[in-house]
């Protein structure tokens, strides 16, 4: 090849280089200045350069197209700058030190995680909030399809699946909701508080699926993580009751009452003591915790009916009466507190009043 062939290619070599190597220094100007359109445009430029593909790719996904929320991009880009050798070293930032790519990626991806994370968690909160069993399910929809992003973003982050274990649970999707939470389960590198966590939720969605065998076994597990983590306890007893297990969920709601704070908490440990007390036929112990339930909460009023009705089974029916007759104080337009006034009444031995009662209790239903 002549001298004069290869000083040209030289030179369009080098013209080359140089033009392409301006692409990555003209994108972090614009990305200095904020403007993403012609960031964009100078990186994906950067990007065929052979020395900076890598950090190019790496701003398209740590800035670009985080903003715009394309996280099919993002994954895209990230993993063109993870193909970067060891030994390439960025700033993140202009402000920052240069450090390997392969921390910034994973400090970006993080980020970019916990951003979609938050988001489909938030969900959680507007589907509760919601009556309307159309919008709910559409909000529950809408949850899937943000957890899903931050599954395919990182999929070695175990929160993500076990987000949409919860999400299809509240669909009673049976299978999705078993394969996500086992998935959760499955990844490793998780420690022990997140582990317990995990093992809580898997219980939690496995329960709502009516998979109580399931569930009791997720919740075993995660006991043996912690055996006084008064939500795993809580959990296992409601799944005991489900079960009739009645004598182990009688243990676990005791266990749990003896590490309680809280006079809410320990009301709803009373509730639930009462209610396997009146399944298991003792209705004098279900009368104590069902009074214990209305002391510390004494505006509850399912509580006040639960001890209204134990007070029934057990012939008494005056007291029965007294707290139906406070239960129609606090809400006059409840048909099922005068038929309780009603029962209690008349088999108290006035028949007038019972009479009153059972014609208002119509009234109310008509």
């Amino acid at each position: 090849m002549s001298n004069t062939k290869k000083l040209f290619l030289f030179i369009v070599m080098f013209s080359l280089l140089f033009s392409q190597g301006k692409s990555l220094n003209s994108a972090k100007v614009y990305i200095k200045d904020k403007d993403w359109k012609q960031a964009e445009f100078f990186l994906l430029k950067a990007v065929e350069h052979p020395n900076d593909k890598w950090e190019a790719a790496f701003h398209l996904g740590d800035k670009v197209y985080v903003r715009s929320q394309d996280w099919a991009k993002v994954r895209q880009y990230m993993d063109l700058a993870s193909t970067a050798p060891e030994k390439v070293k960025i700033r993140p930032t202009r402000n920052d030190n240069k450090i390997p790519i392969q921390t910034a990626i994973t400090a970006s991806l993080a980020r970019s995680f916990q951003l979609i994370y938050f988001k489909a968690t938030g969900y959680i909160s507007i589907i509760n909030q919601t009556v309307d069993v159309e919008q709910q399910y559409m909000f529950i929809d809408q949850a899937i399809k943000t957890a899903n992003q931050a599954k395919t973003l990182d999929p070695n982050q175990p929160a993500a699946h076990a987000l949409l274990g919860l999400y299809h649970s509240l669909k009673n999707d049976k299978e999705n909701t078993i394969n996500f939470i086992n998935q959760s389960l499955t990844i490793e590198g998780s420690t022990d508080d997140e582990m317990l966590g995990l093992l809580i939720n898997a219980g939690e969605c496995a329960t709502r699926i009516d998979e109580l065998d399931i569930a009791s076994g997720y919740l075993e597990r995660a006991l043996l993580i912690d055996p006084n983590d008064i939500s795993v306890l809580k959990a296992i007893a409601a799944v005991y009751v489900g079960r009739d297990d009645l004598d182990k969920a009688l243990d676990i709601f005791l266990r749990t009452l003896e590490q309680t704070d809280g006079d809410q908490a320990k009301a709803d440990l009373h509730f639930n003591l009462g209610t396997v007390y009146l399944k298991k036929g003792n209705p004098s112990e279900a009368e104590y915790h069902f009074e214990e339930t209305v002391y510390l909460t004494p505006e509850d009023t399912e509580a006040i009916f639960r001890l209204a009705r134990t007070l029934e089974e057990s012939e008494r029916w005056r007291s029965a009466l007294n707290y139906y007759k406070d239960l129609i104080d606090m809400d006059p337009n409840n048909s099922a507190y005068y038929k309780g006034a009603y029962r209690a009444s008349f088999n108290d031995g006035d028949p007038i009043a019972a009479n009153k009662y059972l014609q208002k209790s119509k009234q109310l239903e008509n």
